[in-house]
């Protein structure tokens, strides 16, 4: 035989040789320790679970595709469709309210100016004393104080001039009563003459000695010469 089979041999027969007699060379501390009791283990107690019943099963769940009956959808009408209506955009019409009309007894503004035109060669009510024409006089009126009349602006920036002739009475006391146009270059030039003669103060007229009441007394008025 070789060497090497007669080492192979005693390394197996040393290897048979430790695990028969191992476990009477270990000492007795290697020995495994033994399991504890039963009783020494710690144990937790748990409640025990409630039973549930089982639910009733759904008769929907049942049915199979072939024991379900068919629904007959033959008596459904279907839902009406509304026909479409075109929208037109249309704005609304504008109504403008007229306003009633004032009482017939309710006058102008107070600003307003009536510019009497004609002979008013008869007017006079409410004068006290004889109302005597001028041309009758013996001695006429005679003018103590007079006023400007005031010159439009826009006709005195266009440097325009004219002239506004007045008739009129002259009371008892010198004042003027009634005034009226009796001609005009200008329709602008009357209502500042109006006012302006109207502050006019007079000498009466005479008649006899005596003072009256006098009409047609006639006064122009000048815009533009000596403004």
């Amino acid at each position: 035989m070789k060497t090497d089979q007669i080492v192979g041999i005693l390394i197996a027969l040393l290897f048979h040789a430790g695990l028969a007699f191992g476990n009477r060379l270990l000492p007795a501390s290697a020995a495994p320790a033994a399991a504890p009791a039963a009783d020494d283990i710690p144990t937790i107690a748990v409640a025990p679970m409630p039973v549930l019943e089982p639910e009733p099963p759904d008769p929907l769940d049942t049915l199979s595709s072939d024991d379900a009956e068919p629904v007959d959808l033959s008596d459904l009408a279907p839902p009406p469709m509304q026909a479409d209506i075109p929208v037109l955009a249309t704005s609304p019409v504008f109504q403008q309210k007229l306003q009633p009309p004032p009482p017939p007894n309710l006058g102008g503004p107070a600003t307003a100016i009536t510019i009497p035109t004609g002979n008013f060669a008869a007017a006079g009510s409410g004068l006290k004393g004889l109302l005597v024409d001028l041309a009758a006089l013996d001695q006429k009126p005679s003018p103590r104080f007079i006023v400007k009349p005031d010159y439009p602006y826009e006709m005195s920036r266009s440097h325009q001039r004219g002239e506004v002739v007045l008739g009129f009475i002259v009371d008892l006391e010198g004042n003027v009563r009634d005034p009226y146009i009796i001609s005009s270059t200008n329709p602008a030039f009357e209502a500042p003459a109006l006012r302006a003669i109207s502050r006019w103060k007079f000498t009466p007229g005479k008649k006899g000695g005596v003072a009256v009441n006098t009409r047609n007394v006639q006064v122009p008025v000048e815009f533009g010469r000596t403004q």
